[in-house]
């Protein structure tokens, strides 16, 4: 009795660390058969994710495009060699640490980004975009973006992401060029989102006279470095 007991407990305890395990796997972004594979990790310094906002309302005059940018990239890429249409990446950033209006970058954007925010009119922005009724920062600080591929078809490359933001998962398809040379993996890509793509609304004041229009146009060009085991 005392012997078919102790089996009991062992086969319990295993059950446990199995499901502990798989548990763990899950959570992490690693499906059980998929963890093999060449890991990459993001270069914060050498990467760039940014968006475009533009102005709306009969007000525009009166107001600037704006450029938003990801400070603070993190992440993995899990290359397989064999399919690279299986091969997964798990990425986020902090909301919180989001670049408004970078003068180098809107340097780069020619007319319609010629005009200079004030200070002011930065932190105005910045406040804006992290209230409750845009990205709502203090209660969701964080976006992670999560996918898989790149695919081909036509001579195209896409990827199939999932963008977990605002306490729900938007499923997306992305244009892409992904390349692998050596120890260096780069992924670039153009797209354009309407707010509600994202479930969001355009910020607007005075009864929408002026607003932030729908379109979103974005930019990425992810750089990683293989990982040494």
């Amino acid at each position: 009795m005392i012997k078919q007991s102790t089996c009991t407990r062992d086969r319990r305890f295993g059950s446990r660390a199995l499901a502990v395990g798989l548990a763990a796997l899950f959570v992490s972004g690693v499906a059980p058969g998929q963890e093999s594979g060449e890991r990459y990790v993001v270069d914060p310094a050498q990467s760039d994710f940014h968006w475009l906002v533009y102005k709306a309302g009969a007000f525009s005059r009166f107001g600037h495009n704006h450029t938003i940018a990801v400070g603070d990239l993190s992440g993995n890429v899990l290359v397989n060699r064999d399919d690279l249409a299986k091969s997964q990446f798990d990425l986020q950033f902090g909301v919180g640490q989001l670049v408004v209006d970078d003068p180098a970058l809107r340097s780069t954007l020619g007319e319609d980004f010629s005009s200079v925010p004030k200070p002011d009119d930065i932190a105005g922005t910045r406040k804006n975009m992290l209230s409750e009724r845009v990205l709502d920062g203090e209660k969701y600080p964080q976006i992670r973006i999560t996918g898989i591929g790149p695919t081909t078809g036509g001579g195209m490359q896409e990827l199939a992401v999932k963008v977990e933001m605002l306490g729900r998962v938007i499923d997306l398809k992305v244009p892409t060029t992904v390349t692998i040379e050596g120890d260096q993996l780069r992924a670039t890509g153009e797209f354009e989102l309407n707010h509600s793509d994202l479930g969001m609304q355009p910020f607007s004041v005075m009864a929408g006279a002026l607003q932030v229009g729908e379109k979103l146009s974005f930019t990425y060009d992810v750089r990683a470095q293989r990982a040494t085991r």
